[in-house]
């Protein structure tokens, strides 16, 4: 991910990202890490074979998949385009590790509810190991600011999200964490899935 992260992220943004959450602070809260709703893990790597077990991603499996992805959102899901040809270019690329361009993911956002959070899970669930999920929590612990829907629904900014991610899971340190949240929820995760999940657990609404 590297080569695209190099191009596009903002700089500036990743500095905000680095002053309002300190390694020290990031790796405490990670082992302060505790399960809050069981079903979602549960539920979490079944979502993943589902993809993992797919050869190509056809309509079909599309369908399926975003309808489950938003079993786990407060809103009812609808597409928003007919951009299906294009959208399931772009995801079968995204399974084998292809890059998204700002473009080929302001397509998916709008072919999907227009939702970048949900495209966001939906991406996860296909490559675990390339995406984060990336919601009102994270969005909130990461910026100390409300996610409006102009900021927690810009391409750029998740992508900027991801290279933090990438800087996190680099530190000498992050392999113990995630030894720990593993013991705690039970399964092996991503590197990205455990950065995201001490995002998430930490960035609730005070």
């Amino acid at each position: 991910y590297a080569s695209l992260l190099d191009d596009t992220v903002n700089r500036k943004m990743i500095d905000t990202f680095k002053q309002n959450i300190p390694l020290d602070k990031f790796f405490k809260d990670g082992y302060s890490f505790e399960i809050q709703r069981k079903s979602d893990y549960l539920s979490y790597p079944e979502f993943l074979k589902y993809f993992n077990d797919l050869n190509t991603i056809t309509r079909h499996n599309l369908t399926i998949g975003i309808n489950f992805t938003y079993g786990w959102m407060p809103t009812i899901f609808e597409f928003r385009s007919d951009n299906f040809d294009e959208a399931l270019d772009i995801l079968n690329k995204i399974k084998t590790g292809t890059n998204p361009t700002i473009d080929n993911l302001t397509l998916l956002k709008g072919l999907l509810n227009n939702s970048l959070v949900g495209t966001t899970k939906l991406l996860h669930f296909i490559n675990p190991n390339n995406f984060a999920i990336w919601d009102s929590r994270v969005y909130r612990y990461l910026t100390n600011k409300e996610p409006y829907d102009n900021r927690i629904g810009n391409c750029n900014t998740y992508l900027d999200y991801l290279a933090f991610c990438d800087y996190l899971t680099k530190q000498q340190e992050f392999n113990p964490l995630k030894k720990s949240m593993e013991k705690k929820v039970g399964y092996s995760m991503t590197a990205f899935r455990v950065a995201e999940l001490v995002m998430y657990s930490n960035g609730a609404k005070q």
